[in-house]
Formats: C-alpha cells, sequence, structure tokens
C-alpha cells in the first residue's frame, strides 16, 4: 500500500511556513546585528528573540505535518495566531499596512490547515506492514 500525496492545502500551508521562517531568520538575523551593542533595546532583543523561537518551532512543525503528526498542526496555529495578533497591532499602532501581511498568510495558514481534506489526512494514517491494530 503506498502513502497518500500530500493534499494541495498542506502544500500551500509548507509554502507559507517556508517564506515565513526565511525572512523571520533573515529578519530577526539582520536586526540582531543591527541593535547588538544598543541600549535601551530590551524589548526589541525579546521581539527579536521571539521571532526565530516563532522559526524555529513553525520548521520543526513543518517537519511533523509532513511526516503526518496530526499534534503538529496545533503550534503552527498557535504561532499564526500570535502572527495575526501582531500583524493587527502593527497595523492598529503605526498605521501602515505592514500588518495586513501578517493578518493575510496567519489567515490562510489557518484556514487551509483546517480543511477537512488536511485534517482527515493528518489523522488517518496506516498501520505499518506487520503491525496489528484494534479494528
Amino acid at each position: 500500500m503506498g502513502r497518500r500525496a500530500l493534499p494541495n492545502y498542506l502544500w500551500g500551508v509548507l509554502a507559507i511556513l517556508f517564506v515565513q521562517i526565511i525572512l523571520n531568520v533573515f529578519g530577526g538575523t539582520v536586526l540582531l546585528y543591527a541593535i547588538s551593542g544598543r541600549q535601551g533595546t530590551g524589548l526589541l532583543h525579546f521581539v527579536v528573540w521571539f521571532s526565530l523561537l516563532a522559526s524555529a518551532v513553525l520548521a520543526v512543525s513543518a517537519l511533523f505535518l509532513v511526516l503526518r503528526n496530526p499534534w503538529a498542526r496545533y503550534p503552527v496555529l498557535g504561532v499564526e495566531v500570535l502572527a495575526m495578533v501582531s500583524g493587527l497591532v502593527s497595523l492598529v499602532t503605526t498605521g501602515t499596512p505592514a500588518g495586513i501581511t501578517n493578518i493575510a498568510l496567519g489567515y490562510a495558514v489557518i484556514t487551509m490547515l483546517s480543511r477537512p481534506e488536511v485534517r482527515d489526512w493528518l489523522t488517518n494514517v496506516p498501520a505499518p506492514a506487520g503491525h496489528w491494530s484494534y479494528e
């Protein structure tokens, strides 16, 4: 019995996560370099390190999504909700439309991960050959 192919929506999720990971790591590294040695940047340091941590969580979760672990959806959903809240705060406080990107990407990932095809693909994992089940 062959493995079922990834649903198209999951490919979309993985593509968005890849872009988010690359941009967060690149932007976080550049910001960390730019603010190193400056005084009074404690909150900015926290935000940058949190962004890098979120990138690591997304990378590990993306790997486990491909390996069909249904629990891997939850860290991704959590990070995307935080990204949407961050985008909304950015949009409200600065008035610049840069926060729209976080809101749009977060909404797209949450919507695609909630699709029945993706949930079904993640939860209906066939048992490996030679293993028995209770069914």
